[in-house]
């Protein structure tokens, strides 16, 4: 059963948040049509959908907004997997028991660039652009729970940053047609990407009325979610999720956050998908 998970998913939106919902939302879409899968003998699992997220308007703000947004969940047996932005081939794969496997590989991501003119709160800072992050990932998972580690760093210049991630969770099957899973994160990052995002240069205080503010690397965030997918059917599912976390270290002390932020974030969203 497939549960290489992918953390970081964007599909035009602003906030950082939505990296955690969209590829919660074709993981769990994938392990709710796994053994189906397995019983037809598909080796290809497609799912496409469309919904819309509540989400901070970027990584820090107190401010929400709802998005509209499509997603796409592509899988190749249990080796690659397009996940919304995320590409993975799981290279490594041990199966110790019928219970416990071990599964590794690269992966290469997409995260949206964050625009002053989106929010008034980011004027002085300049943009940031698009980032393009390679790394890789383990995941362990046992029955129906998992961890998983990944880490990745930007190669396209939008914060040249290391980011590293993990999550562990654990799926119910609730009915023959309701899954749930709930799910706790952590994330750290590299001073690279804490000073891209939360910290202030001098030229950036003098153009903002922001401290100047030199942020380093350490934990960054740490979260939880919960996921609820329902089957309509062989093909359509509707999914909610929704989930929190909360700024720490040097991004919760960020004078961007502090002044005109929150260190709380919250997100949810309701989404529709079909089964290829």
């Amino acid at each position: 059963m497939p549960v290489m998970l992918a953390f970081h998913c964007r599909v035009s939106l602003r906030s950082a948040l939505p990296l955690l919902i969209v590829p919660a939302i074709c993981l769990i879409a994938s392990q709710a049509r796994a053994q189906s899968r397995e019983d037809e003998g598909n080796d290809w699992q497609v799912m496409l959908g469309g919904g819309a997220i509540y989400s901070p308007d970027f990584e820090g703000s107190d401010e929400y907004e709802v998005q509209p947004f499509p997603f796409i969940s592509v899988e190749y047996r249990d080796i690659a997997y397009i996940r919304g932005p995320e590409i993975g081939v799981n290279l490594i794969r041990l199966k110790a028991s019928d219970d416990f496997s071990i599964k590794a590989g690269p992966l290469a991501r997409y995260r949206r660039d964050r625009k002053v003119k989106r929010n008034a709160d980011l004027s002085g800072l300049g943009d940031v652009g698009t980032a393009v992050e390679l790394g890789g990932a383990l995941a362990f998972e046992y029955r129906q729970a998992w961890v998983r580690l990944s880490l990745a760093k930007d190669v396209a210049g939008g914060h040249d940053g290391l980011v590293g991630e993990g999550e562990a969770g654990i799926r119910f099957n609730l009915s023959d047609m309701l899954v749930a899973s709930a799910s706790a994160k952590a994330s750290w990052a590299d001073k690279d990407y804490m000073g891209t995002y939360f910290g202030v240069t001098s030229a950036q205080a003098a153009r903002s009325g922001l401290p100047v503010y030199r942020a380093e690397s350490g934990l960054k965030d740490v979260g939880a979610g919960l996921n609820l997918s329902y089957m309509l059917g062989r093909n359509w599912m509707v999914t909610a999720v929704g989930g929190y976390s909360r700024l720490m270290g040097d991004a919760a002390d960020a004078p961007l956050v502090v002044r005109y932020g929150s260190l709380d974030q919250w997100h949810g969203g309701l989404f529709v998908a079909y089964r290829f």
